[in-house]
């Protein structure tokens, strides 16, 4: 299992996405479970950061193709 790339960012589509790409490949070796989230939300952070920076909107032709 690969850990989380901050390329990943480019797979979000959606807010639930973010759980399914998040993943720390050392889970078990983690002191605890506590330490174990600490990272996984560290690494979401760090993806919605890259995201929000290189997030460019929907665009005109995006909104007619929804509608």
């Amino acid at each position: 299992m690969k850990r989380t790339q901050i390329q990943d960012f480019e797979k979000i589509d959606q807010a639930k996405d973010l759980d399914d790409i998040v993943k720390d490949k050392r889970t078990g070796k983690r002191a605890n479970k506590k330490k174990a989230k600490r990272r996984n939300r560290h690494y979401g952070r760090t993806l919605l950061k890259h995201f929000k920076e290189n997030y460019e909107g929907i665009t005109p032709e995006d909104q007619n193709q929804a509608v």
